[in-house]
């Protein structure tokens, strides 16, 4: 499931000012929608993304703040 959320998030994103970012309102659920995961699912992943140091969320955007794990 990393996997293909850090997929998904590096597909989005684009660079700003040196960082990786995803502009604008991505929801939980249209991520879900997206790999085919539950959005309770998602936002498990997204916690521990978060608690993680791999992303910031901020109002209307997501910055990628390290590598993802689950690349590979």
């Amino acid at each position: 499931m990393y996997g293909r959320v850090a997929r998904l998030l590096l597909d989005l994103a684009v660079e700003v000012d040196g960082k990786r970012v995803i502009e604008g309102k991505l929801t939980k659920q249209d991520i879900a929608n997206r790999v085919g995961a539950s959005r309770e699912m998602i936002s498990r992943v997204f916690k521990d993304l978060t608690s993680g140091g791999y992303i910031e969320q901020e109002k209307d955007r997501i910055v990628i703040a390290r590598n993802l794990p689950g690349q590979g």
